[in-house]
């Protein structure tokens, strides 16, 4: 069987298209998951245990099942009930996914902290809340940032699965190519590539941030 790429520049446009639609779900999603990482690790660890314990138990059932099954369960399930669109379901289902992931990074960096800067930021006349966020939470965060840049690059991967509930992100689109040219190798070499090449440049993006994170420390 001979390769031939021409379906793939005939239909490149639409590959675009998905590329587009990967990016923009995937900033979408590392907004929700950091900050709402940072949010959750906060409150699990300086809540009372009536408010931590059950965000603890959320994080554990978000890291112990499929996240497929995840986007199956709110798609599907509480679809039954409440109406939701598939794209909305789709950066909900994966910015929790990865926001239980980013919790547990944070809870640990926090802890990473010494408490003597918590002491001497109080003696100097910072509240809590204070403290908290301009002192312990910026040194967490530049911590956490090797970490977090390999989930997000995991993110950006496991946007793919978002196919199974129609998004129209890449490989849904090049599915929708392959089934018009019938040629499944090449389009799938395509991709490959294509994910290759975005993998790339967030590592690259990724070492950068990492280096001016090493300076401002």
């Amino acid at each position: 069987m001979e390769f031939d790429f021409s379906p793939v520049i005939t239909y490149f446009p639409i590959l675009i298209k998905g590329i587009g639609a990967t990016l923009l779900i995937g900033v979408v999603v590392a907004l929700l998951s950091i900050i709402g990482g940072q949010l959750v690790a906060v409150i699990s660890l300086y809540t009372r245990k009536a408010v931590s314990w059950p965000l603890r138990f959320l994080i554990w059932l978000f890291m112990t099942t499929p996240l497929l099954l995840q986007l199956y369960f709110l798609y599907f399930g509480i679809g039954q009930w409440v109406l939701i669109p598939a794209i909305a379901v789709g950066v909900l289902g994966l910015g929790f996914h990865y926001m239980a992931y980013n919790a547990d990074i944070f809870i640990a960096t926090i802890k990473s902290v010494s408490n003597g800067q918590y002491e001497a930021s109080r003696s100097l006349g910072f509240g809590h809340l204070a403290t908290l966020f301009h002192i312990i939470i910026p040194q967490a965060f530049y911590r956490a940032i090797p970490q977090l840049g390999n989930n997000m690059i995991i993110m950006v991967k496991d946007i793919s699965v978002l196919s199974a509930i129609g998004i129209a992100e890449l490989v849904y689109l090049s599915q929708y190519a392959i089934s018009v040219t019938f040629r499944p190798f090449e389009f799938y070499i395509t991709i490959a590539a294509i994910y290759y090449l975005i993998n790339i440049v967030m590592e690259t993006g990724q070492s950068w941030v990492e280096r001016r994170a090493a300076i401002r420390r």
